[in-house]
């Protein structure tokens, strides 16, 4: 398997487990911490893109500069 697909799919692993686990913390209720989760899950992934982007463009920045 390709290793890009299989860090991929462990990141998303790991990331659905974090969120979950945070939304049972941060919820009394068990209901409304799974009914939360899709949407945690996504703004998670967000803002994780979010920061790559950010991270790439210093990275751009910084080595065009050098």
């Amino acid at each position: 398997m390709n290793d890009l697909l299989v860090h991929a799919l462990l990141f998303a692993l790991l990331s659905a487990v974090i969120v979950l686990m945070s939304a049972f913390y941060s919820e009394p209720d068990d209901s409304k911490a799974l009914r939360a989760f899709p949407r945690r899950l996504l703004f998670f992934f967000l803002g994780c893109a979010a920061l790559t982007g950010l991270m790439l463009l210093a990275e751009h920045t910084v080595a065009s500069v050098a």
